[in-house]
């Protein structure tokens, strides 16, 4: 179970692809800033969600290109879907921060250095908010799922500049 395999089979809800449209459709939505899905994990996932009998598949040639194989969820793929929607449903599962490495290893730098490093982390967090913030008041056409995630976002990168200022101050003491 993966949610991987969830976007993956949310997508074929919609309409049968390939792996390369499904790549596209990934991409086009910014799926990867929000989970963590990569370009061989999609091909990798497909083709086993494939062989577990979730999807049914079509290969096909169009004129001169390469033979392509087309995803169709089935029923049984179905229920696999409506089983992990109710799984993460239930459980918001760990959240990983790749900066927490920095923040646990600042007291092996000197107090400049984590500072410098500090305000370069809160930096990202500001940049980033402001990111989300202008996709939220451009009201472009994104999807109020899509919206959602983005103001969930904002204000997580809000949160976090406001925290790094924190520990900021704090580090500033020691």
């Amino acid at each position: 179970m993966s949610t991987v395999d969830l976007m993956l089979l949310g997508h074929l809800m919609k309409a049968p692809m390939n792996a390369y449209e499904m790549k596209k459709n990934l991409e086009f939505a910014n799926i990867s800033r929000w989970v963590k899905i990569s370009t061989p994990s999609v091909y990798k996932n497909l083709v086993k969600l494939n062989e577990k009998g979730f999807l049914d598949s079509k290969t096909v040639k169009e004129g001169e290109m390469p033979e392509k194989t087309v995803y169709t969820i089935n029923e049984k793929g179905k229920e696999y879907f409506r089983k992990l929607m109710q799984r993460y449903s239930e459980s918001v599962g760990n959240i990983y921060f790749d900066f927490n490495a920095v923040i646990a290893n600042l007291d092996k730098v000197d107090k400049d250095t984590g500072l410098q490093m500090l305000n370069k982390l809160q930096e990202q967090f500001f940049i980033l908010q402001k990111i989300m913030e202008r996709n939220v008041e451009s009201k472009q056409d994104i999807p109020y799922i899509g919206m959602s995630i983005i103001k969930l976002y904002e204000g997580l990168f809000n949160l976090l500049y406001n925290w790094s200022d924190d520990l900021k101050k704090e580090y500033s003491k020691k």
